[in-house]
């Protein structure tokens, strides 16, 4: 028995190279035919706009350092502040302990004690107050932290970018199709345009047919096919059925596998 059948011949593995990024296309490195290595530059995208980002970014992490510079400064005034209220409330309680001795003495009025503890509790206000001071001071450097790490992160998101305006080949194969020309404007804003396609490697080509639903029943994987293509018109080629898929195409009410 024999099962004819028509299709296509197509490259085992195909893919699809696009950009990530919108902008104008300024240059490209390869057309249909050429020959490409993994890796290798194929197309350019003006890397003027995103140069541009790149540096504005660049400035902006400069900026929240020396903020985060700035306020670590005042922290360290603020612990210089604490240490000097603390040395000063220390002072102000010893000179309130030796006016109360003087005053059980009767040397002193109760007015210099009054003042000695005044100045105590002053000098622990001052106290509370620089803490309180410091407490806020180590927020506002987490805040600028976070800031560094945010212009940190766009940073290198706009270095990405620039980095994407050139476009390499993800595998060694040949371009079976060139889809923009130089000058021409891609949008990567919904979905990624498709630039190249390439074709890994094209001594290994794959046959994809559409058999009729009567005679699919009669096809195994593995069994053994002769085709014939147009291009080379009398010459008969060998190859074994590899994959028979299950999803069924209806064409004007013809069913095919």
């Amino acid at each position: 028995m024999t099962v004819s059948a028509t299709g296509q011949v197509n490259p085992v593995t195909t893919v699809q190279v696009g950009s990530q990024v919108s902008g104008q296309i300024a240059e490209l490195l390869a057309d249909f035919n050429t020959e490409v290595a993994a890796g290798q530059v194929i197309a350019r995208i003006d890397p003027q706009t995103f140069a541009a980002r790149l540096a504005a970014a660049r400035a902006d992490l400069a900026f929240a350092r020396a903020n985060l510079a700035v306020q670590q400064a005042a922290l360290a005034e603020y612990r210089a502040e604490i240490a000097g209220a603390t040395a000063a409330l220390k002072d102000a309680a010893a000179e309130h302990a030796r006016q109360g001795t003087l005053l059980s003495r009767r040397v002193v009025a109760q007015s210099a004690v009054d003042r000695a503890l005044a100045a105590r509790d002053q000098a622990r206000a001052r106290k509370l107050s620089a803490e309180a001071k410091l407490a806020k001071q180590r927020a506002q450097i987490g805040s600028a932290r976070a800031q560094v790490e945010s212009r940190q992160a766009a940073l290198n998101e706009r270095r990405l970018d620039l980095e994407r305006t050139v476009i390499r080949s993800p595998v060694a194969g040949v371009v079976i199709g060139r889809n923009v020309d130089i000058g021409q404007t891609v949008a990567a804003s919904l979905q990624a345009p498709v630039l190249f396609t390439i074709a890994e490697d094209l001594r290994s080509m794959q046959v994809e047919v559409s058999v009729d639903e009567a005679d699919i029943g009669r096809l195994r994987e593995r069994q053994q096919v002769r085709f014939t293509v147009d291009a080379y018109a009398g010459r008969n080629f060998a190859g074994r059925v590899r994959q028979i898929r299950k999803a069924a195409n209806v064409v004007s009410n013809v069913v095919t596998y």
